[in-house]
């Protein structure tokens, strides 16, 4: 393994959900981009069906199907962050919850870590997106889900990421 040692980092833009900084290595100096991780959550009723999200992606301005997904709040676990984000966008909370690890979105300009979830036995408790979420919850199953995939209707790489995972 190769041995980096980071001789300074300046942070030289603070935004809302996002930090950037400039760090200075050894033989190179990059602009690191410091954000909180996030969850995303494979939610099933029956097995058969799981929950997707069609949701606006503002960095892409394009509407896109995910599994349920989003940040892990300040002083919350991932699976703390993962049971409030099905309540929140899908309006169900699950009385198991099995974790499938972590996966890192861009690692060579981003700090953001994915813990992947999936989740079962589903009660409905009702909804409560966040003031700026407005989404259409449906359901597909792993077959359509995979279907999509290939012709890249799905395109999300933290649904990718997690149904890689569900099929190890």
């Amino acid at each position: 393994m190769v041995a980096v040692n980071k001789k300074n980092e300046t942070h030289i833009f603070e935004g809302v959900i996002f930090d950037l900084y400039e760090a200075e290595f050894d033989d190179f100096n990059a602009q690191v981009i410091k954000t909180t991780d996030a969850v995303c959550i494979a939610a099933t009723k029956d097995g058969i069906n799981y929950f997707v999200v069609d949701q606006f992606r503002y960095g892409i301005e394009e509407t896109i199907t995910e599994f349920p997904a989003g940040k892990i709040d300040a002083g919350e676990t991932p699976l703390e962050a993962a049971r409030r984000e099905l309540r929140e966008e899908i309006g169900y909370e699950a009385k198991t919850i099995t974790p499938l690890g972590k996966v890192y979105s861009s690692p060579a300009v981003m700090s953001e870590a994915l813990y992947l979830f999936t989740a079962s036995d589903l009660h409905y408790v009702g909804q409560d997106l966040d003031e700026d979420e407005d989404i259409n919850v449906r359901t597909m199953t792993l077959d359509e889900i995979k279907e999509a995939i290939k012709n890249e209707t799905i395109n999300d790489a933290k649904t990718l990421s997690l149904m890689y995972r569900m099929n190890l």
